[in-house]
């Protein structure tokens, strides 16, 4: 592995303790770091639960800085992201693999924060770095990179799990597409070109899988899914997988840049790489830019759908469900005092589990 700063070969530090170990890889010349998915966890200030998480929502990638690689994942671009919702703390983030590069100085930033918005309990294995005189009962290994690198397969939408080859051929590029799943449904994608067909209704479900279980889920974002067949298109040189000889058509979804391939007869989809995800993108820009009177429109349009929308009375009261939960996020966000006491709340320690 090459530093993404400044293109030299990069350390690996394998380091044990009584109780634990971690693997980093670091660059001797500049200080940056790469860690795996879960490394960040044990090297950052030790804190009562994940610290890995982040958001992308309101980052703008820098036109003058050129768009970094994953070092794990091939042809798979490193994404600009929020680090805990810290509007100040930007970090490169992989989300395939879930690994962060940090350049210098900034995982003593993530401790700082940790440390004044959160209880610690320990250093973390930060404490290794630059650090020669370790007591005995510590062990330190320390390697080229390219003794340890290995790769992370790219599936065509995050969390998706291989199972197994089929005949159908990529209307993109002629390989034969793999089956997957994702969230409990089957898809089909091309381990060639990394794009993806749904058939009937999975873009759909799929797009509400994201996100669940929080106030950003999509699930309730359907109109402009639902008018893919009824917009403007052009015949593609594309042919649907399977459907014989049967050409795709080519439509702008929405207000978007994103062109989706979609068949008039089996009614699935196909999408080339990494549009899904800006597919996701897209929606979540858009949940983002409503106002809280256009939200509780939303609302009102979402629980009049539960017993006239196509999709079933207990989905559409999902869906209105979702809308009211992102009614009152956006209304809380809106609201500084209501901000501030949700925050508090979100920040107070929780009882133990029992």
């Amino acid at each position: 592995m090459n530093c993404l700063n400044c293109g030299r070969e990069m350390m690996n530090h394998l380091v044990y303790t009584k109780e634990d170990e971690i693997s980093y890889d670091i660059c001797e010349v500049c200080g940056s770091l790469w860690l795996d998915a879960g490394e960040l966890n044990k090297m950052a200030v030790q804190v009562e639960g994940n610290i890995e998480y982040c958001t992308s929502h309101h980052v703008r990638d820098d036109v003058d800085e050129p768009v970094r690689q994953c070092p794990r994942c091939r042809e798979t671009a490193l994404r600009k992201v929020l680090y805990l919702g810290d509007a100040d703390l930007v970090l490169d983030y992989c989300a395939n693999c879930g690994g962060f590069w940090l350049d210098a100085g900034e995982l003593d930033w993530i401790s700082k924060d940790l440390r004044e918005t959160s209880r610690v309990s320990g250093d973390g294995f930060s404490r290794f770095i630059g650090n020669t005189h370790l007591p005995f009962w510590y062990k330190r290994m320390r390697r080229r990179s390219s003794e340890t690198d290995f790769e992370v397969e790219v599936p065509p939408v995050a969390g998706a799990a291989f199972q197994s080859s089929t005949e159908l051929l990529c209307p993109a590029c002629g390989s034969h597409l793999d089956s997957y799943t994702a969230f409990g449904i089957e898809i089909e994608g091309c381990p060639a070109c990394r794009g993806l067909w749904l058939d009937q209704d999975e873009l759909r479900r799929l797009k509400d899988a994201c996100g669940r279980g929080g106030w950003t889920t999509l699930r309730w974002l359907d109109d402009e899914i639902e008018a893919i067949e009824d917009g403007m298109f052009r015949l593609s040189d594309r042919e649907c997988p399977k459907c014989d000889g049967r050409s795709l058509r080519s439509v702008v979804l929405g207000g978007s840049r994103i062109i989706v391939d979609f068949c008039p007869s089996c009614h699935g989809t196909w999408l080339d790489r990494g549009e899904f995800r800006d597919l996701v993108d897209y929606l979540k820009k858009q949940l983002d830019e409503l106002s809280p009177r256009e939200m509780r429109e939303k609302v009102l349009e979402e629980v009049r759908e539960i017993w006239t929308g196509p999709e079933g009375m207990v989905s559409e009261m999902a869906d209105a469900k979702a809308a009211i939960s992102a009614l009152i996020s956006i209304t809380i966000y809106d609201n500084p005092a209501l901000f501030r006491m949700a925050r508090r709340i979100s920040e107070a320690p929780r009882p133990p589990m029992i």
